[in-house]
């Protein structure tokens, strides 16, 4: 049976952590609790159609313990299956652009000549001034 061993730095305080937490044989006590799951039955009541009045009692699979169990047996023995997350980068960031670049935008564009003077008179206040 698996037991905790401390064996790496990175992660020994974790694993001394849990080493102090468990007592002897606790994940094997586990492990056979998870084992048992996987055999897992409830009562069930129904009515019995030969006696209207009369209801049974019948002892049925528990499906959604012995899934619950299947599952967490794979995931300690192989590990957690890896999900997946969608990350989504916005820039709203306004550029600065040199002035070249703002007459190239004029002739080549079809946008407003407003919008470009507005874009080039807020860059200023950012843009450093060179004495030549």
């Amino acid at each position: 049976m698996p037991s905790v061993a401390i064996d790496t730095k990175s992660s020994s305080k974790t694993k001394r952590d849990i080493a102090d937490f468990l007592e002897n044989k606790d994940i094997e006590k586990a492990l056979d609790v998870l084992r048992t799951g996987l055999k897992a039955t409830k009562t069930s009541r129904y009515r019995d159609p030969e006696k209207p009045k009369g209801i049974q009692y019948a002892r049925v699979a528990d499906h959604n313990v012995r899934y619950h169990s299947a599952k967490l047996l794979l995931e300690y023995g192989f590990g957690k299956p890896a999900t997946r997350a969608e990350i989504e980068v916005t820039d709203n960031t306004s550029k600065t652009a040199s002035p070249q670049e703002i007459i190239k935008k004029i002739q080549q564009s079809a946008h407003s000549f407003r919008d470009i003077a507005d874009t080039y008179v807020n860059s200023l206040a950012n843009a450093e001034l060179l004495d030549e």
